[in-house]
């Protein structure tokens, strides 16, 4: 869980993206100074970005993205992976700063559009799916925590862990009324994303032997629930690694996918 510093530093990131969403071309480049300033401010941000730039090749993604036809306007595509889109739209927004990109010429050559004017259109490209990626890593997507009640949240010390009891019992009790959704098909996604964070574990250098342990044995568990076609300890579960993983960056992703997929089943 963020801490109110944290929480305000990556809110304020959201925020300047919200505002170069939102504005004019002639204030863009300002904004995006102001956006990279705010991710120099928040630890958070910077180490996730700096954890996605680790396999990382920027002119390999960006001429990816790029699509440029001889005869038709260019135009250019997003990759799906929120762990490409982070480091990718974090350098793009450095060498506008920079002067590396010129930002006119960018813009022109691949966002014309029908539909909207080219600066709108690299908005809704570029700008909003950096945004919702930050934004879905830190759980804040969908379901914006106000400073206010990050404040009312932490009126103790052993607040996390009350949280996660809390949590904990919500998920257990859905469990156990929850009639919709189909179970077979969460648990493959389940499988599959478990052994993505098996892999994962097994090439990450930076953590630390003990979490791996910890987190390798939590997996197991986890797999032996989905063996079992026990939702309601697996749910359990979840909500443990999620706290686990605050240490384990590599893996946030994996966990938020894990999350959202659980939360589809138990909203079906």
């Amino acid at each position: 869980m963020l801490s109110d510093r944290a929480l305000k530093n990556v809110q304020a990131c959201l925020a300047s993206c919200d505002e170069l969403i939102n504005g004019r071309f002639i204030f863009a480049e300002n904004i995006i100074a102001k956006i990279l300033q705010n991710i120099s401010d928040s630890k958070e941000i910077y180490d996730l970005i700096a954890e996605c730039m680790q396999n990382f090749n920027f002119d390999r993604e960006f001429n990816r993205a790029k699509v440029k036809l001889p005869t038709k306007d260019g135009y250019f595509v997003m990759p799906e992976s929120k762990a490409i889109v982070l480091p990718l739209v974090f350098c793009i927004f450095v060498d506008i700063r920079d002067k590396k990109i010129n930002f006119h010429e960018f813009v022109k050559d691949y966002f014309t559009s029908e539909n909207m004017n080219e600066f709108e259109n690299f908005a809704q490209t570029v700008v909003v799916p950096f945004k919702e990626a930050i934004a879905y890593c830190f759980d804040l997507d969908g379901n914006k925590q106000t400073q206010n009640d990050k404040s009312q949240n932490n009126e103790n010390s052993n607040q996390v862990d009350s949280d996660t009891k809390v949590e904990t019992v919500q998920i257990v009790q859905s469990s156990s009324t929850s009639q919709g959704g189909n179970l077979s098909k969460f648990m493959d996604e389940a499988s599959i994303i478990l052994g993505q964070m098996k892999d994962e574990l097994s090439s990450d250098k930076k953590i630390k032997e003990n979490l791996k342990n910890d987190l390798e044995y939590f997996i197991l568990c986890m797999q032996d629930c989905i063996k079992k076609l026990d939702i309601k300890n697996l749910s359990a579960y979840v909500v443990g690694l999620t706290y686990m993983t605050n240490k384990a960056h590599s893996l946030r992703f994996l966990v938020a996918d894990l999350k959202q997929k659980l939360g589809e089943y138990y909203s079906n």
